[in-house]
């Protein structure tokens, strides 16, 4: 019996040592793993928290001319504004009246006033009346870093500049800033749309073919807004003389520029 009691006794013992010699091993093997997971959540905490305010805000750029985005990182790592200039006739507005107003608004809330500089330079002439007096001089002076150029298309009828020479005005334009500041980056953009015109529509149209030949970026607002010859479009624009965007053509065409600059 106390054979018996002796062999129970020992066969326990190394039960005890077998099931214990298994689980400290399956503990040891577990470690790495664990705290190679604790690493990975701690690391990825830890890009989050280290994730530098200029990342947030050129994330905003994704849709810019390469061009812009590289001096805006420039500008950032300067500690300076990035300026935006829009430059055109006075369709798109005041700075307190049109289209600009809400642009500039929604700009410097998303970017900061620190990051970017949004400001205003219309001119009440032809593309040509302004080359002619060397109007670009003063735009040049601005020294901005990103221009969104409306080439007074509109005003050009009005004084019977032809389409091509609109087209060399804008290129004269654009050359003669450039030649004062490399850097400058150009949008174009047409005015607004005028309810069932005839020639307008086409003239706007060799301007998207000019900007596609120079690789320049396009601004085409006209797809957000109602079809031209459809009446609707009336709601879109002063009446009776369509002389300006009304409030809701104003608001499709800042909302179109926004969804632009500002990448969501």
């Amino acid at each position: 019996m106390k054979n018996l009691f002796t062999i129970l006794l020992g066969l326990a013992c190394a039960a005890v040592l077998f099931f214990g010699h298994n689980y400290w091993n399956e503990r040891i093997k577990a470690a790495p793993e664990s705290t190679s997971n604790v690493s990975k959540k701690q690391q990825k905490k830890l890009n989050v928290e280290t994730a530098s305010p200029d990342e947030d805000v050129l994330a905003y750029t994704a849709k810019w001319p390469e061009s812009a985005v590289e001096r805006f990182k420039q500008t950032l790592n300067e500690k300076k504004p990035f300026k935006v200039l829009f430059v055109g006739s006075p369709d798109i507005g005041t700075d307190t009246e049109g289209t600009f107003p809400a642009v500039k608004e929604k700009l410097l809330e998303t970017f900061g006033e620190n990051n970017i500089q949004v400001d205003l330079k219309t001119f009440k002439s032809t593309s040509t009346q302004l080359v002619n007096s060397n109007k670009q001089d003063e735009i040049a002076a601005e020294e901005a870093d990103l221009i969104v150029l409306e080439p007074f298309i509109l005003q050009n009828n009005s004084g019977l500049v032809l389409i091509d020479k609109t087209l060399n005005d804008t290129l004269k334009i654009m050359d003669d800033i450039k030649a004062k500041k490399p850097e400058t980056t150009f949008i174009l953009q047409p005015s607004y749309p005028l309810y069932q015109a005839k020639i307008y529509p086409n003239q706007v149209a060799e301007l998207k073919k000019f900007a596609e030949q120079h690789q320049i970026t396009y601004l085409d607002h006209w797809s957000a807004w109602p079809d031209a010859n459809n009446e609707e479009i009336k709601e879109y624009l002063q009446q009776p003389d369509q002389s300006a965007p009304s409030d809701k053509g104003n608001q499709v065409w800042s909302d179109f520029i926004l969804q632009f600059l500002i990448s969501k």
